[in-house]
């Protein structure tokens, strides 16, 4: 793992982050779209010093593992991704609008679990890449 540093900070920050789409409806099933959207996540972290090593797109949820300086508390990385992310998703998929008419596309709550002792890196990782669709 890579310690980050500016002038005045040296870290190593990492977090899980979750969140569903407004009234959990199952918009995302198809994969262009999916990756479509990772690429969006991915150019907004890079915008805010962010940076994905981890996205899982399901149909009503996202998944992320996600580093940022400790300038962003983790409700900052939620907020710039949720808000950023809607305005391009609904500029690209007008077929949006059918389905959230009120301009919000993602339910207002989220998960946040830091990296750290006893949860590492690669469990989050594998974690993250072992989400699907399956129904039980």
């Amino acid at each position: 793992m890579v310690i980050k540093k500016t002038s005045h900070a040296r870290w190593e920050l990492w977090y899980h982050i979750a969140w569903s789409t407004k009234y959990r409806k199952r918009i995302f099933d198809n994969e262009g779209t999916k990756e479509a959207i990772k690429e969006i996540f991915r150019e907004i972290a890079l915008q805010y010093e962010m940076e994905i090593t981890e996205i899982q797109i399901l149909s009503d949820h996202v998944h992320f593992l996600i580093s940022a300086p400790p300038k962003i508390a983790p409700f900052q990385i939620v907020q710039i991704l949720k808000s950023v992310s809607t305005k391009k998703l609904f500029d690209r998929y007008e077929w949006l609008n059918r389905y959230y008419w009120g301009g919000e596309i993602w339910a207002g709550g989220y998960f946040v679990r830091s990296i750290g002792v006893g949860l590492t890196k690669v469990m989050i990782e594998k974690y993250i890449k072992e989400q699907s669709e399956e129904i039980g």
